[in-house]
C-alpha cells in the first residue's frame, strides 16, 4: 500500500529508534504497544534505502553475455544530525553501535505514512569541523530486512 497520491516532502518527517525488535516483521509487529520509540532529535538528512540487487554476469568468448540477479541488499548509509549528546534517541543511536543486535527505525511522514526498519548501526562519528559550521553527528544505518510500510 502507498498513501503518496501527490509528490511529498521530507518537511516535519520523524525519526524514532528503538532497541527492541518486533515479534513478527510486519506492521502488527513493529506497532505492538511493547515496542517503544524514542524521537530522534535534529535529523539533517537519512540515507537512501529501498532494494538494490546485484547482478551476476558470465561473459562467453562468443556469445551474448548472461546475467542472473544476485541476492537482495536493503541499502543504508550516513544519517547526520546537530550533536545533542543529551537527545535520549542519539543515545540509542550511539549504544546501537556499540551492540551486536538490530535496532528498529520508525519514520513517520507528515501524511502519517509510517516506514519500520530493521538496522544495525555500524558507526558513530562526529562530522569533520569547518567554518561557520555545526556541530553534528553522523550514524551509520544499514538496513537488515525489507522496510515495512504502513500507509496512512
Amino acid at each position: 500500500m502507498t498513501a503518496h497520491t501527490a509528490p511529498a516532502g521530507f518537511v516535519d518527517t520523524t525519526y524514532a529508534a528503538c532497541s527492541t525488535l518486533p515479534a513478527t516483521y510486519d506492521a502488527s509487529g513493529y506497532g505492538a504497544t511493547s515496542l517503544t520509540y524514542t524521537t530522534i532529535g535534529q535529523v539533517e538528512s537519512f540515507p537512501e534505502f529501498g532494494e538494490i540487487r546485484s547482478v551476476g554476469e558470465f561473459r562467453p568468448i562468443t556469445g551474448a553475455v548472461t546475467k542472473v540477479k544476485g541476492t537482495s541488499n536493503y541499502g543504508g548509509g550516513d544519517m547526520v544530525m546537530a550533536d545533542i549528546p543529551a537527545d535520549a534517541g542519539q543515545v540509542i543511536l550511539k549504544a546501537a553501535v556499540a551492540s551486536e543486535n538490530h535496532y528498529s527505525i520508525k519514520i513517520t511522514y507528515p501524511d502519517a505514512e509510517v516506514h519500520y526498519l530493521d538496522v544495525l548501526a555500524s558507526s558513530w562519528k562526529l562530522t569533520q569541523a569547518s567554518e561557520g559550521s555545526f556541530l553534528k553527528r553522523t550514524c551509520g544505518i544499514q538496513l537488515c530486512r525489507e522496510p515495512v510500510v504502513v500507509a496512512a
